[in-house]
C-alpha cells in the first residue's frame, strides 16, 4: 500500500534506530512499530458507563550481540534510539542462545484485501455510540433482561523494519467486542453473549448482534444436571473452531515442538485425527481478522495445510523455531506485546464440511450434549482434557431436551480428534474463519447425577 507522509516519516526513523544498533556493535537489530487509534464504550446493566477514545503509539526493539537477545519497548518514538541502546546493553549481558540462526530476511509481501475499511474509520464517536444502544436495545427485549459489554474500532498501521532488509507496512481497520445479556426468572439466570469483530462496519449488524445475545439466555433458563455417562458431544460451530484452534494450535505449535512439549512431537505424516477431519490457516483470507501479508517479524505469510483428512502436515512456525528445528518458516510469528519475543500461532483456521446436514446430525444423536461457545480442550501441553460446559444442551433421541449445568466433560486430545464421526456441510464463515458443528463419540460426562 501507499504510505502517507507520516508513516514514510515512521519508516524513517525506524531504519535510522536500526542503523543505529549495528553502530552500536549489535549483529541483528529489529523494530516494531504500532501507530494506532482506538475508540472504546462500555455498557453496564444496560447503561453506558464510559468511553475512551486513545492514540496509541509504541515501539518494540529486539537486538543479538551474536547469540545474545536483548528486549527493549517504548511508548515514545522519540526515544527510539533510546530504547534501541537498552535492548543493545540489555543483550550484552543476556546468555547466548545457540539455537537463534537470524532474523528473517527481506521477502516479497503479497496484498490482502478487505482490511481496511475507510467507511469506519470515518465513524465518529457518537455514532459508534448510537449503534451499540442499538445493539443494547435489541438484547433486551423485557425488563427481566440486563446487558452488558462493550465495543471498540480501531485504526492503525503496523510496521516491521529489521537490519537484514525487512520494511513491511499494513494499514487496518477492526471493531471488535461484545454483548451479553443476562435473563433472570423465577430465581433462575442465564446469560446468552454474541461478539462483534469485523473489519469494516458492514460486518456488524447492531440488531442481530443484541437479538441473538437475548435469545441464548432466553434458551438457557432452567437448567438440569444430568447423569454421568458416556455420550456423545456436539460442538456447534463456534466451539467447534474454538476447541480444535487451540488443540491442534497446541499440538502444532513449532516452539512447543522445539522445546519438546508438543504431544505432535515427531507425527508429520502420521494420522493424529478422524479423516473427516481437514484443517488450513490462510493468512490471505480477505477481511480475515487474522489476515496480513507479513507477520510480526516481517516474514512473508504463508499459506499452511494443517490437518488434511486427520494427517498432520504441517508445524506453525515463526524464525527462530522454524530456524531450530531446521525447517522452512511459514511466516506465523505474533507478538503478544511489543516488548514480548514472538511466538508461532495460528492466522485464520479454515475447518472443512462434512457430509452431514446439522439436522440430521442432531436426529441421529441418541444421548449427547451440545456444546455451545465453549472452548474443549486440554490445559497448557497436556493430553488430558477436563472442561466445564459453560453453555450446553441435554441431547436425547435427537431431540434438544433441557440446558444443562455444572457439566464437565472429560476425555483426551487424541480421543477426542480420533473420535469425531459427524461433521456438518453447513459452516460458519466469520471473522476471516469458517468451521462446521461435528460430533464426537463415547465422552465421558460429569453430569452431578
Amino acid at each position: 500500500m501507499e504510505a502517507d507522509k507520516e508513516m514514510v516519516d515512521i519508516l524513517s526513523e525506524a531504519n535510522r534506530a536500526v542503523r543505529h544498533g549495528l553502530s552500536l556493535g549489535a549483529h541483528q537489530v529489529e523494530v516494531s512499530i504500532v501507530n494506532q487509534s482506538q475508540t472504546r464504550i462500555e455498557v453496564r446493566k444496560s447503561h453506558v458507563v464510559g468511553g475512551d477514545i486513545l492514540e496509541i503509539t509504541g515501539a518494540g526493539v529486539r537486538v543479538y550481540i551474536g547469540r545474545s537477545l536483548g528486549v527493549a519497548s517504548t511508548s515514545r518514538l522519540a526515544e527510539l534510539e533510546k530504547t534501541v541502546e537498552n535492548a543493545y546493553h540489555l543483550g550484552k549481558g543476556a546468555p547466548e542462545d545457540p539455537y537463534f540462526n537470524g532474523l528473517p530476511g527481506p521477502s516479497k509481501y503479497r496484498l490482502v484485501e478487505g482490511l481496511y475499511d475507510k467507511e469506519l474509520e470515518a465513524l465518529s464517536f457518537e455514532d459508534l455510540n448510537s449503534k451499540l444502544l442499538e445493539c443494547v436495545r435489541a438484547a433486551s427485549p423485557k425488563p427481566e433482561f440486563t446487558v452488558s459489554g462493550g465495543i471498540g474500532k480501531s485504526v492503525g498501521e503496523s510496521i516491521v523494519v529489521n537490519s537484514l532488509g525487512v520494511e513491511a507496512l499494513e494499514r487496518a481497520t477492526a471493531i471488535s467486542g461484545y454483548i451479553g445479556s443476562k435473563m433472570e426468572r423465577d430465581g433462575d439466570t442465564a446469560m446468552g453473549s454474541e461478539p462483534i469483530m469485523g473489519r469494516t462496519i458492514k460486518e456488524f449488524d447492531p440488531v442481530a448482534v443484541g437479538c441473538k445475545a437475548a435469545e441464548k439466555a432466553a434458551a438457557r433458563i432452567g437448567a438440569k444436571k444430568v447423569v454421568s455417562d458416556k455420550m456423545a458431544v456436539i460442538l456447534d460451530f463456534r466451539s467447534t473452531w474454538s476447541s480444535l484452534t487451540s488443540i491442534v494450535g497446541v499440538g502444532a505449535n513449532g516452539l512447543n515442538v522445539a522445546l519438546g512439549t508438543s504431544y505432535f512431537q515427531d507425527k508429520i505424516g502420521q494420522s493424529v485425527a478422524s479423516s473427516m477431519l481437514t484443517m488450513v490457516d490462510n493468512p490471505f483470507t480477505p477481511g480475515g481478522m487474522g489476515s496480513g501479508g507479513f507477520d510480526d517479524e516481517g516474514a512473508a505469510s504463508k499459506y499452511l495445510r494443517v490437518l488434511e483428512k486427520g494427517v498432520l502436515k504441517s508445524f506453525v512456525t515463526d524464525s527462530y523455531s522454524a530456524g531450530r528445528l531446521g525447517i522452512p518458516n511459514n511466516g506465523h510469528a505474533r507478538k503478544y506485546s511489543l516488548s514480548a519475543k514472538p511466538m508461532p500461532a495460528f492466522s485464520n483456521v479454515h475447518i472443512a464440511p462434512g457430509d452431514w446436514k446439522a439436522d440430521e446430525l442432531l436426529r441421529d444423536t441418541k444421548k449427547g450434549i451440545l456444546v455451545e461457545d465453549t472452548a474443549v480442550g486440554p490445559s497448557g501441553a497436556s493430553t488430558s482434557i477436563s472442561s466445564m460446559v459453560d453453555f450446553g444442551f441435554y441431547v436425547e433421541d435427537g431431540e434438544i431436551k433441557h440446558p444443562v449445568k455444572n457439566t464437565m466433560v472429560g476425555t483426551t486430545v487424541f480421543d477426542l480428534l480420533a473420535n469425531i464421526d459427524a461433521v456438518t456441510k453447513e459452516l460458519l464463515v466469520l471473522w476471516g474463519s469458517s468451521s462446521p458443528t461435528v460430533r464426537v463419540a463415547n465422552v465421558r460426562i460429569a453430569g452431578g447425577l
